[in-house]
């Protein structure tokens, strides 16, 4: 049997990470799949969940991101480093922490891209919600925290279309809670 194509693989994972989750967690959420990423979120898109599949390193990438300005991202990597206990008490140690690029923030899992199947899909919409599952009701009890004005700044203007993206920005230790 052909490997699944990227275009029946990622609305695959979508449709059945929805399926999983709680009929709570299931209100408000949005998701789009463009391409190799399928992004969900509630209430912003700075703070999302995210399936990004990177051939260049041959893994999948599951992960809650934060992806504002640099202070609403370090706002989000702090107070969730916070829950850092009971999440990878529940996620396991699979699941890390990092500052991605120099705004972006995102704790996050990774596995071996294999050929695009119907169970790497199973597996995936599993992981995706199982996450969701644990850190969405820790988003929540925390928005109150991050003041509106931050949620809705952004980033200043730079004059290249991709200046100051850092997709390819090396993984630091997170910050240090406190």
């Amino acid at each position: 049997m052909p490997a699944m194509r990227v275009a029946e693989f990622m609305p695959l994972v979508d449709e059945r990470a929805l399926a999983l989750l709680p009929d709570e967690l299931r209100q408000g959420l949005t998701s789009r799949v463009r391409s190799v990423w399928l992004q969900l979120h509630y209430h912003t898109p700075k703070v999302h969940y995210e399936v990004w599949l990177t051939r260049k390193t041959n893994r999948i990438e599951i992960g809650l991101h934060f992806e504002g300005t640099r202070e609403f991202s370090y706002l989000w990597a702090d107070l969730m480093s916070a829950h850092a206990p009971e999440i990878l008490g529940q996620l396991g140690p699979i699941v890390e922490f990092e500052e991605w690029t120099p705004s972006w923030t995102r704790i996050h899992q990774s596995i071996p891209y294999d050929p695009l199947s119907d169970s790497l899909a199973d597996e995936v919409a599993r992981r995706l919600a199982e996450m969701i599952t644990v850190l969405q009701p820790i988003v929540e009890a925390e928005r109150e925290n991050v003041p509106p004005e931050l949620e809705r700044a952004r980033e200043p203007a730079t004059r290249g279309r991709w200046s100051g993206k850092g997709r390819s920005a090396r993984a630091r230790p997170p910050r240090a809670a406190g």
